[in-house]
């Protein structure tokens, strides 16, 4: 867009925002940056004056971590023309996201990279080393090792994998990757989900460092079977996590015997970024339902925010005391209770402390989808309104 004029030169973030209502002036945004005005309305500050905090962008968190660092300043790297890259090669799905242990991950990231230190690439770092393979006499390069040596040979062989692939004609480990991994397990291997392959590789690797510093030579039968062993414990190990969180979340919640239960959805339009919110108060003295359409909504989850802000403010206006709030977004439930932190929620989050600060007794649970019924309908109702309202307008539904 070119330099500032001089009015607007000296023009910060929060003189964007309209200190009456704590929003964004939509009529100083149209005049000064029109073209941004859709990114800029999809950020929403807080209504009850967060600080600011600084934030690292690469992670979901917005706490900067090592990780995060070298990921953005590889991706940098690569994207530069006079940068070779790794040919399209889609190193989230197909290492990063494999369904393994981290270590192995790593290390297959080291074997597609040429980093493994067998005796040819020791040569070529000028360490002063044996190139020649353990085994067998040959030039130990990385597709010797793995693909053309007789012991590897054999336990290709040997694994239980459904193909009648001739391993010893990969040339290129990094085009053959995909492919190798995606070979089916076959029974009774007892490995139903995963990949053996990346588990072949480690196990080979280990076995040849035994032999080489320890002089132990494991036979290709141990190997396999080592492999086998090790892929069968991690998908055993996962599997448990998912049924320990159900049994934190099944856990009961300590409530007020006369605390009014308030249940909030959302639902979200990805295409226009619109989102409909929808609270429901449940009491002895009967049901209250509150639904309100919303614009620039960046995502559902912020949208899920959003509706629970809404139902926090709202209860506060109406003067309730003893109030547990209930939602089907077990991320959203776990940031406000601090367990985890979202950057995208920060402002939400800070928000939803604030107003909850007034009540004498407050809560904040998971429910499943299926107890949330009422509210998803009446968010799901308050997005196809046609005509969109403001927040702070919500109106009752009928019960």
């Amino acid at each position: 867009m070119g330099p500032p004029n001089k009015p607007h030169s000296q023009v910060t973030v929060s003189d964007l925002i309209n200190p009456a209502t704590r929003d964004w002036d939509v009529s100083k945004i149209k005049l000064i940056l029109p073209f941004y005005e859709e990114k800029i309305l999809c950020f929403k500050p807080s209504l009850t004056g967060a600080p600011d905090k600084q934030v690292w962008l690469a992670t979901k968190s917005g706490d900067y971590t090592t990780k995060s660092g070298y990921y953005t300043a590889v991706t940098r790297v690569e994207t530069r023309q006079d940068i070779p890259t790794d040919n399209g090669f889609k190193w989230r799905s197909n290492v990063w996201n494999m369904q393994c242990a981290p270590k192995v991950k790593l290390f297959s990231w080291k074997l597609l990279k040429g980093a493994i230190p067998v005796g040819e690439r020791l040569v070529q770092r000028r360490v002063p080393a044996d190139p020649r393979c353990k085994r067998c006499g040959c030039s130990e390069s990385i597709l010797h090792l793995f693909f053309q040596c007789g012991f590897a040979q054999r336990v290709w062989h040997l694994a239980p994998l459904n193909t009648d692939m001739d391993f010893r004609g990969i040339i290129d480990l990094m085009s053959s990757w995909e492919t190798l991994c995606s070979l089916k397990c076959l029974p009774p291997a007892g490995i139903i989900s995963g990949s053996l392959t990346p588990w072949l590789f480690w196990s080979i690797w280990k076995a040849r460092n035994k032999f080489v510093f320890e002089g132990h030579s494991a036979s290709p039968e141990e190997t396999l079977s080592g492999a086998i062993v090790l892929a069968r414990e991690w998908n055993t190990e996962v599997k448990k996590e998912p049924l320990t969180g159900i049994r934190q979340l099944s856990a009961p919640v300590l409530t007020h015997p006369e605390a009014t239960v308030i249940r909030s959805d959302a639902a979200w339009a990805p295409g226009s970024n619109i989102a409909g919110l929808g609270w429901v108060l449940l009491s002895h003295s009967g049901n209250q339902s509150f639904k309100v359409p919303l614009k620039s909504v960046a995502s559902p989850l912020l949208a899920e925010g959003l509706a629970l802000r809404e139902a926090v403010r709202s209860c506060a206006t109406l003067g309730l005391n003893y109030v547990a709030f209930e939602s089907d977004s077990l991320n959203l439930i776990k940031a406000v209770k601090l367990e985890v932190t979202i950057a995208e929620l920060y402002s939400v989050i800070a928000d939803i402390t604030s107003f909850a600060s007034v009540f004498e007794f407050v809560s904040f649970s998971w429910i499943s989808r299926e107890k949330n019924v009422l509210a998803d309908c009446l968010a799901k109702e308050a997005l196809n309104v046609s005509d969109t309202l403001v927040v702070g307008d919500a109106f009752i539904a009928p019960n």
